[in-house]
């Protein structure tokens, strides 16, 4: 074991390290990370529409009166909740190309708005127009989201080639000129040749493919998509968050860029379900709610259960973190119990931390392929408490029983572990305890 994670400090931490710190990587990141009160209050206003008992099947009673208010609710407020729904998660490939193309040029210090205007205008030019030339609007969803990331990147990084190489700089002499004409018509050269690139781009895809470059790439990434949506893809990527945070790397190594798939994976679920689809036959398996509320149950490692395992543990210490940790972990916040106990290099943690919340996932892929419980269609959010948000992921109460289910077996998988590391700190703290 000892040299198992000697292999794993000296070779794969460095790399990890080395994705921490890419910028493009952090661009997705902080955009996604900004985007989470659109994502959130757009499943939320699906799932205000979507009941998910029909009251008419129901005796008379409170709960009937209930569920018969509900769907009053959803049929008064359907335009509503539905505008709310496709201007937040039904954009997220326009929302997508601004953040990050925002987000990239403040890392390299642009002061102007531009690099983002540009960014968007590219995206439109790429995306925005079928083989035809007519204006369309089918990858402004999630299907255009890989190719936002690309041409937020692209548009940028040559946007600022040219700027930095003056390509075409017009200079104003004479002073008292205000800075934003000045910045306008020194970026004027630049701005027009990489809108014109981005315009040579697209009718160079659609010429040869006879598709839009949004296609293209989703073809191109379908085979990814496809690997992450699989049991494999599952435990292996649940593995490597694991291991990078056993090292000390925060999570968003991998879940910063898996974010793409994951909510790609939301909004085609979200889709299917609008359309009438149920939830076990819905197209994705791997979604946020599948990730945050059946797999990280407490925060990545699953670490709810190790929170209540300190309640209740004999270790004065233990107990501590314990107390300190609980409530941040009912809402996915496990840092006190991480560093605290700690679970970072902590050898005789290292098995479970690393392979707890892997496990969860196998369990949950089997659940859902198997019918047990249905695919997730709405997220209540990374911080939602995981029984409430398994309820609120399709509306179903079997989920929220799974989801407790998993917490009890993440409670034995991390107990043998646990127990050893308790009596170690029992052994430290008896023997630093002054004789009578």
């Amino acid at each position: 074991m000892d040299k198992i994670i000697a292999f794993i400090g000296k070779r794969i931490a460095p790399v990890a390290n080395g994705l921490a710190k890419n910028r493009y990587i952090r661009a997705i990141q902080s955009t996604f990370m900004t985007l989470i009160p659109f994502f959130t209050i757009g499943s939320l206003s699906l799932i205000l529409v979507s009941p998910p008992v029909d009251y008419t099947q129901m005796d008379a009673g409170f709960g009937r009166t209930f569920f018969q208010g509900w769907q009053a609710l959803a049929d008064c407020g359907a335009p509503i909740f539905g505008a709310v729904n496709q201007f937040s998660m039904g954009i997220m490939g326009l929302w997508a190309v601004i953040g990050i193309s925002h987000f990239l040029s403040k890392q390299y210090e642009m002061d102007s708005f531009l690099p983002t205007f540009l960014g968007t205008a590219c995206w439109f030019i790429t995306s925005a127009f079928s083989a035809d030339g007519e204006f369309i609007t089918d990858h402004f969803d999630s299907t255009g989201l890989f190719a936002a990331i690309l041409v937020a990147i692209l548009s940028v990084e040559f946007y600022r080639f040219l700027s930095e190489k003056r390509v075409g700089t017009i200079s104003i002499p004479g002073t008292g000129v205000p800075p934003a004409i000045l910045d306008a018509f020194a970026n004027l050269m630049p701005t027009g040749i990489v809108l014109l690139c981005a315009g040579v781009l697209s009718r160079v895809v659609i010429t040869l493919a006879g598709v839009t470059l949004p296609e293209i790439i989703s073809v191109i990434m379908s085979p990814v998509v496809g690997i992450a949506n699989t049991s494999g893809g599952i435990f292996v990527l649940g593995t490597l968050v694991m291991l990078f945070w056993w090292f000390g790397i925060h999570d968003s190594v991998i879940t910063s860029p898996l974010d793409v798939i994951l909510y790609a994976g939301l909004d085609a679920n979200m889709a299917a379900h609008i359309a009438g689809t149920a939830s076990t036959a819905l197209p994705s398996v791997l979604t946020p709610a599948f990730w945050w509320t059946f797999m990280a149950i407490g925060g990545s490692g699953a670490t709810l259960s190790v929170a209540i395992l300190c309640l209740v543990s004999k270790s004065k210490q233990i107990k501590t973190v314990g107390k300190i940790g609980i409530v941040p972990a009912l809402f996915n916040i496990n840092e006190p119990i991480i560093f605290g106990l700690p679970m970072m290099y902590n050898p005789i943690m290292f098995i479970p931390f690393v392979f707890v919340m892997p496990i969860n996932g196998l369990l949950t892929y089997v659940a859902m392929t198997m019918g047990l419980i249905g695919h997730s269609w709405a997220y209540g959010g990374w911080n939602m408490f995981a029984p409430i948000g398994a309820l609120l992921s399709n509306m179903e109460i079997g989920s929220l029983v799974f989801c407790v289910a998993l917490i009890a077996i993440d409670m034995l998988l991390y107990l043998p572990f646990f127990k050893a590391y308790e009596a170690q700190k029992i052994a430290e703290e008896t023997a630093d305890e002054p004789e009578k």
